[in-house]
């Protein structure tokens, strides 16, 4: 019974260890980063999209300080005067009258109002409210942009991957390649010079290994500067993308980048913002008409009490000279207003441009993938020969070293061409403006 309950305990203890062994693994599990959580981190920790909404902050504050030139003006002042004499005023027929005080304190609450400024005010306003919404499109722009470094940066990472993966399959097959060298020269079959030849293979290798594990942890330091937060040792990277979806390019691309690119609209808002802000210039040289208003109490200790009135002023003002400077303004607005057309008709012309090399990079580089492939093959099917040859001593040693060379520069031109294909679609729905979150810039499934 005792021998029993012994075997229960001892077997219910494994059962713990190997629950809590589990657990552990699992805890020790990295999570998967996708490029969709890549760019969910970039959006919420890239110190440039926070840069951009203190822009937008900017030009809002800007809009609410021209709306503020329409308002009432409320304020309260307080006053103290000291005079030499006392002030008087003369009467008839003969004599004087006290005017004020030596020593003056003076409590004043006072409103201004400017009711009409022919239009000056609201067209600056205006003007304001138009370049309020076109920093929000370059900001949408800045917000791309950042999308497409996120992307760029995240394919460029999978592409490292993919070659550190060659380097070592291609040192796999080096150090197999010199078990079988070795074996001949044990064997008498061979010379020396053939082993040290593949010794120097394995060596170079290695060095290609050394170099590709650099390369990708470069790449996770690229990453991490386009996301904005440190990456690199705690995230796995999910499987890699071996045949990506095959897509097809839109034969309207300039129209649509013509449409969606958030510079354009930018530009045009710009060019309309100046040409308001001109005529809200060349209007402040008009008539204008405001409203003064004034409760105050006077008297010649504080807190005055003495003295207590209210005045109210309708004042109508127009400047007929000021030196030039309401034209001056309404010309300097009006020449801005015509650089941004100038520089609409050449982003039109740089949008075709990147469209035109964005859809030639994508077409290249999906050609290049079933060649790329079809190389590899052949190049697998070359090395197994060559090798098999090599063993049965009816090949040479150098056929097995090119045959490898073959291989590895097979493998690394299919990486290359998978993942320029894939940064290539990123780079076409960047320059059509369409590039973000809900585009099509995550790696697709097999």
């Amino acid at each position: 019974m005792n021998r029993k309950v012994s075997m229960m305990l001892i077997l219910f203890g494994l059962s713990l260890a190997v629950i809590f062994l589990g657990r552990t693994a699992w805890a020790s599990e990295k999570p998967l980063l996708t490029l969709e959580n890549a760019l969910g981190m970039a959006e919420r920790n890239n110190p440039i999209l926070s840069a951009s909404g203190e822009r937008i902050a900017q030009a809002r504050a800007r809009l609410d300080k021209a709306s503020a030139a329409s308002l009432p003006q409320l304020g309260v002042s307080l006053l103290y005067q000291e005079v030499q004499n006392e002030p008087r005023y003369p009467v008839v027929p003969a004599g004087y009258a006290k005017a004020g005080f030596e020593s003056t304190w003076k409590a004043a609450l006072t409103l201004n109002w400017l009711l009409y400024s022919g239009g000056a005010v609201r067209m600056n306003t205006e003007s304001k409210k138009v370049a309020l919404s076109g920093v929000e499109a370059r900001e949408k722009r800045t917000r791309q942009t950042v999308e497409w470094g996120v992307a760029a940066a995240w394919y460029d990472l999978r592409r490292a991957e993919g070659k550190l993966a060659v380097a070592k399959d291609v040192l796999a097959l080096t150090q197999e390649h010199l078990q079988h060298v070795e074996a001949l020269f044990r064997n008498g079959m061979t010379a020396k010079n053939e082993v040290l030849r593949v010794q120097v293979s394995v060596s170079e290798a290695e060095l290609n290994r050394i170099r590709a594990e650099n390369a990708l942890a470069v790449g996770w330091k690229a990453l991490e500067r386009a996301v904005g937060v440190p990456l690199y040792g705690a995230f796995d990277l999910p499987p890699r993308e071996e045949r990506p979806e095959q897509f097809s390019m839109p034969l309207d691309a300039v129209s649509i980048g013509l449409a969606r690119r958030p510079e354009m609209e930018a530009l045009g808002l710009a060019a309309r913002s100046a040409s308001l802000a001109s005529k809200s210039a060349k209007a402040q040289g008009g008539p204008q008409v405001a409203l003064v208003g004034e409760v105050y109490a006077a008297d010649e200790t504080f807190f005055p009490q003495k003295q207590n009135d209210w005045k109210v002023t309708l004042l109508a003002s127009w400047s007929f000279f000021d030196g030039g400077a309401s034209s001056a303004g309404a010309r300097e607005a009006r020449a801005a207003a015509e650089e941004f057309l100038f520089q609409m008709e050449d982003m039109k012309r740089q949008i075709e441009l990147e469209i035109s090399v964005a859809r030639l990079n994508c077409e290249s580089s999906l050609q290049r993938i079933s060649t790329a492939r079809t190389m590899v093959e052949s190049a697998e099917e070359d090395y197994r020969m060559a090798l098999r040859r090599y063993t049965a001593q009816v090949g040479t040693n150098i056929d097995v070293l090119d045959a490898r060379v073959a291989l590895s520069n097979a493998r690394n031109q299919f990486v290359e061409s998978v993942y320029d294909s894939l940064k290539a679609r990123a780079e076409m729905e960047y320059s059509m403006g369409v590039i973000g979150r809900d585009g099509k810039t995550e790696e697709s499934p097999k």
